[in-house]
């Protein structure tokens, strides 16, 4: 290769970056101070108010506030149903197991020994159903219903049908619904068919689908409560004497269908009351917004319930022993009077 094919080229890209560092050397001094802005500060045009440093984060609730438990009576039982596929477990509840303990109560979790559910309810002041998928038989909705017209208390937390992905060797879907609308269509409500969504972020807990809910009614339920927040909400159907307590905010949209609406997420039938989320009880969410207040309340509403049959265990056929359906002692017939044998003559 000859020399003028290195050199020329050599010669153009000195000059080049002569050029180059000249330029910003004149910037310097007719701007100085310029080479840049302070970090996180907007250059407009450029920098869009979503990407700069104080959006990174978004804001959340605070977590914050306790658990309070307001009932009359001390040594007032809650149980937590097991028996039905019920997508709970102890670990989960074990703040609102402590706040009820503090407060001088218990929880037990599933019947004891070989008592079935519908035998064991009168035992309980209160009784807290959480997502079951299996249905209920005829005699434990008999029971259910004996159970809360005699004063004991019923708490249902529910979900909207939705579809989880399983891995393993291979990938499948399974679709989860609550399965106790048999049950609670009796006290006027049943759960509805989708999830709810909402993408104003006034409206949501930085998640579309972790909606607010407001009181609709004044009462012990919605007591110190501005806004609760659910991570997998739904709606509730009511008919009947069912009062709607809570209802989702503005702007709330049912997610396959996108439909707007006013939805029910609180409602209560008497000695029932049916929430259509579970997830607010978990430790993640249990101080967001007002729902430890929630909490409290929902749990003082249990406890405020009377065990129909505090000392032993009930039939279903026989009632709690508290109602016009209890059984009364079969009165004991009398006994015979002996027939006189007679003396033989002569004797």
């Amino acid at each position: 290769m000859t020399e003028g094919r290195i050199v020329k080229p050599l010669a153009v890209f000195i000059v080049v970056l002569v050029v180059i560092l000249g330029g910003t050397f004149l910037l310097a001094v007719v701007n100085p101070g310029s080479s840049g802005p302070p970090d996180g500060q907007s250059i407009d045009g450029q920098s869009p108010s979503q990407y700069q440093p104080d959006a990174v984060n978004a804001p959340v609730d605070p977590e914050e506030g306790a658990i309070s438990v307001d009932s009359e009576g001390s040594d007032k039982r809650i149980l937590v149903d097991t028996s039905h596929g019920n997508q709970v477990s102890e670990s989960e509840l074990e703040p609102i197991t402590e706040a009820v303990f503090e407060a001088g109560h218990t929880v037990e979790y599933g019947t004891s020994g070989t008592a079935s559910f519908a035998d064991s309810l009168g035992q309980y002041d209160g009784i807290l159903i959480v997502q079951p998928l299996g249905s209920y038989s005829e005699a434990e909705r008999e029971a259910l219903q004996e159970y809360t017209d005699d004063g004991g208390r019923v708490v249902v937390l529910a979900e909207p049908t939705q579809t989880r992905l399983s891995t393993g060797f291979t990938q499948s879907t399974t679709t989860v619904s609550f399965g106790a609308n048999n049950a609670t269509e009796r006290y006027g409500v049943r759960m509805g068919s989708e999830q709810l969504y909402n993408v104003d972020d006034a409206a949501n807990d930085n998640n579309f689908k972790a909606i607010y809910a407001s009181p609709s009614d004044d009462g012990d339920l919605t007591d110190g409560v501005e806004t609760i927040t659910f991570d997998t909400a739904g709606y509730a159907v009511v008919n009947g004497d069912a009062e709607t307590k809570f209802t989702a905010v503005e702007g709330t949209r049912t997610l396959e269908t996108r439909r707007t609406g006013t939805y029910a997420t609180v409602v209560r039938n008497d000695n029932m009351v049916f929430v259509t989320d579970s997830t607010f009880i978990s430790s993640s969410e249990l101080y967001d917004a007002d729902n430890e207040v929630f909490i409290g309340n929902l749990l003082s509403f249990l406890l405020d319930g009377e065990a129909p049959d505090p000392g032993g265990g009930a039939t279903p056929s026989a009632g709690f022993g508290t109602g016009d359906s209890a059984s009364t002692p079969a009165e004991t017939p009398p006994e015979p009077t002996p027939t006189p044998v007679p003396t033989p003559s002569g004797s």
